[in-house]
């Protein structure tokens, strides 16, 4: 996309390119790929987000809908695209987004994400457990994605201030079963919807 059509692009085409991603594509991995292509665009136009929550200065801590579409999706209908406004140090545990794949693009602020797998003996360990894989920092207008099964948490790194993030789920993550994983208790459980 050139620069003048980047600047002019609206969320609304952006909804529209991802309905053509879903209508043209069946791989969930080229999905995933192509509409990290089309955020990181969205994520260049400066101002839309505040226009679209309506933001404050300060505050206004939370996750907001921007658009729930009903029609198309992965592994079924109803893809969500929202904004989470999240605190300075705003954490979570290990999970996975079960046969979902998401996006997360930094709109402003800063989050690390850390990647994790399952290890087995015979792969260093004595029991099964789960260990950290890598881990990388997306400062605004950093795009990524997480397949279907893959295990991350993310951490807001501002220590003051808040950092905005667009999360596009491929199906609205409420309707499928995933996990949750504590790495220090060894342990996992099904996240509540």
């Amino acid at each position: 996309m050139a620069q003048t059509q980047v600047a002019n692009y609206t969320m609304e085409a952006f909804v529209e390119d991802v309905n053509n991603i879903f209508k043209n594509e069946a791989d969930p991995h080229e999905q995933a790929k192509k509409v990290s292509a089309h955020l990181k665009d969205l994520l260049a136009v400066p101002g839309w987000l505040e226009e679209k929550l309506e933001l404050e200065e300060e505050g206004g801590f939370g996750r907001f809908s921007l658009h729930l579409d009903e029609e198309s999706g992965h592994p079924g209908n109803g893809w969500w695209l929202m904004a989470s406004v999240q605190k300075p140090g705003q954490d979570n545990l290990p999970h996975d987004h079960g046969n979902t794949w998401v996006v997360y693009g930094v709109y402003k602020g800063a989050i690390r994400q850390r990647k994790w797998r399952w290890a087995f003996p015979g792969e260093g360990v004595d029991t099964a457990q789960i260990r950290e894989t890598g881990k990388f920092t997306q400062q605004p207008g950093s795009v990524a994605y997480f397949l279907p099964g893959e295990i991350h948490d993310t951490l807001n790194l501002k220590e003051e201030g808040r950092s905005l993030v667009v999360r596009l789920e491929s199906q609205k993550l409420d309707r499928v079963t995933r996990f949750q994983y504590d790495p220090e208790a060894g342990t996992m459980k099904v996240m509540d919807r």
